[in-house]
């Protein structure tokens, strides 16, 4: 054999052997992975020394390694092998505060993580390995009566702040002590393939994205108490931009996704697609009657500007109100001493073929404030099944008062006018083939439109088997209602036209009746 192929076949071997060169088993530091002994210093030796080498990969084998926080470097991945499981020490004694230099709202109350990184770059966390933070009310006692729940007592599985270039995937995430993971102020976030499981205590968020850049989540699956997928942004000088959620299965007892409620920066640039959201199977830890709050839940209320979102191939079931777009006027700060926040904008939402199956009666809504009108948002292609039996005291109910200093929650619009959609200080309102249904009857308005400004209805079907009004437009301005249709069968479609109006055009063929000084003189010929 000559030299150069022994050499080949040398440089071969090497390459087929997993983990050959750059490659430190944390067993070889100290770790005993036995589930007991404390092997906190013995893996961060080993980030340390894969940090230090320039980059390499830390590999945890099959096992249990008890540990405290590690703090991961520039350049090393941390590679947690089928088999293997991180797992979270219950002493949090264990788990020193780490201050972030970062100035944000989450400052107030987040300094504790099992891994943490900051300002530094091109960092991972792979293999179908597990971590489990062992973060049970058992192991961190917390109730409802305390501020947040206790939470600065609580540790985060992941804290991730002002790094670049960060991966996740293919790995177990489960039972943290508060929020699963969080980062913030991030650049090129990636996360692909992950699985979330936590439901073991109170703010079991699955996922925040905090101020971050260029992040994709995709081909993973959430399962949480709290809210599952969230976007933040904590500092007003920071945005959550360029994002892209795709191919995930959402399970929640709160919100499935959302945006809020911290919202002092900015939210741009958004692509949500191919998701399934559903009513999580385990009770929520908290004590209210109400699961799964939303289905996607937009807010800004702390003056963030939010613009230009794409959200299509939605499916929904077991969630009470699917669709929560919200602006409104908190104006929170997000610093100590600092000023509030003015009213911020919300434009350029565009949801398309998203279907609902509700399990409640606090129904989807899209409301702004009078002067601060949510803006461009399209609706195409959406079926909203609800469950109806509302009182006839909500379907009463008109110009419900502004709450805009409440925290933004589907639960503010229960007393609402309407079983399937309520709209509020709008405009520039697109929506095409819309189907809103509810299985028993309900006396309020399936489809309740209140001072809107330059609305389309362009193929709108409503089923209401109590043949009530169905769709009722007040105070509004410019609308243009096309094609509303129903299904034979059912009374038709009925529309009410009540208030101060002007400038509204229907189609011949439906029933209208006006109330509240509402007369035909606002209808165009």
């Amino acid at each position: 054999m000559t030299m150069k192929k022994i050499l080949f076949f040398a440089a071969t071997l090497l390459l087929s052997i997993p983990y050959a060169s750059a490659t430190l088993d944390v067993r070889a530091f100290g770790a005993k992975g036995d589930g007991t002994t404390l092997d906190t210093h013995a893996i961060q030796a080993a980030i340390d020394s894969a940090s230090t080498c320039g980059g390499e990969t830390v590999v945890l084998t099959p096992g249990r390694y008890l540990s405290g926080t590690l703090v991961l470097k520039s350049n090393v991945t941390l590679h947690i092998e089928r088999g293997a499981t991180l797992l979270g020490s219950t002493q949090l004694s264990d788990y020193p505060s780490h201050e972030s230099s970062y100035v944000s709202h989450i400052k107030r109350y987040s300094s504790r993580s099992l891994i943490f990184a900051e300002k530094v770059e091109n960092i991972t966390i792979c293999g179908q390995g597990t971590i489990d933070g062992q973060g049970s009310l058992e192991n961190y006692p917390a109730t409802e009566t305390e501020t947040l729940m206790g939470i600065t007592r609580r540790p985060y599985l992941l804290r991730v702040i002002s790094c670049k270039n960060v991966t996740l995937s293919d790995i177990h995430l489960r039972n943290s002590p508060a929020w699963t993971q969080h980062y913030l102020d991030c650049e090129n976030v990636f996360i692909d393939g992950i699985d979330v499981y936590n439901h073991g205590n109170y703010n079991n968020d699955g996922i925040d994205i905090d101020n971050c850049r260029q992040v994709r989540i995709v081909n993973s699956h959430f399962n949480t108490d709290d809210d599952a997928i969230c976007f933040k942004t904590t500092n007003a000088t920071g945005r959550c931009e360029n994002v892209v959620v795709a191919n995930c299965v959402i399970a929640a007892n709160c919100n499935a996704m959302k945006w809020g409620s911290e919202t002092n920066g900015g939210f741009r640039n958004f692509t949500i697609t191919n998701c399934v959201f559903r009513r999580a199977d385990e009770p929520t830890i908290y004590d209210r009657p109400h699961r799964t709050l939303g289905g996607l839940a937009i807010e800004t209320v702390d003056g963030a500007l939010l613009e230009n979102f794409n959200i299509s191939n939605i499916s929904m079931y077991g969630v009470m109100t699917p669709i929560f777009i919200r602006l409104a006027n908190r104006g929170r700060n997000y610093y100590d001493g600092g000023p509030s926040q003015p009213v911020g904008t919300l434009r350029n939402i565009h949801i398309a073929n998203l279907t609902a199956t509700m399990h409640g009666l606090v129904t989807s809504s899209i409301t702004g404030l009078d002067g601060h009108p949510v803006e461009n948002v399209t609706l195409s292609n959406v079926h909203l099944i609800c469950d109806g039996g509302g009182s006839a005291e909500h379907a009463l109910n008109r110009n419900l008062p502004a709450r805009e200093k409440e925290y933004p929650e589907t639960l503010i619009f229960a007393d609402a006018p309407a079983s399937g959609l309520y709209i509020k200080n709008a405009r520039g309102l697109r929506i095409q083939n819309l189907c809103l249904e509810v299985r028993q009857a309900d006396p309020r308005s399936l489809l309740f439109i209140e001072q809107v400004d330059d609305a389309i209805l362009d193929g709108v079907t409503l089923i209401n088997p109590s043949g009530t009004p169905q769709l009722t437009l007040r105070n509004d301005n410019d609308i243009l209602v096309e094609k509303l249709r129903e299904t034979p069968g059912t009374t038709p479609a009925g529309i009410v036209v009540e208030g101060n109006n002007s400038r509204i055009a229907i189609e011949k063929e439906c029933p209208v009746k006006f109330a509240d000084n509402a007369t035909k003189k606002c209808l165009l010929k």
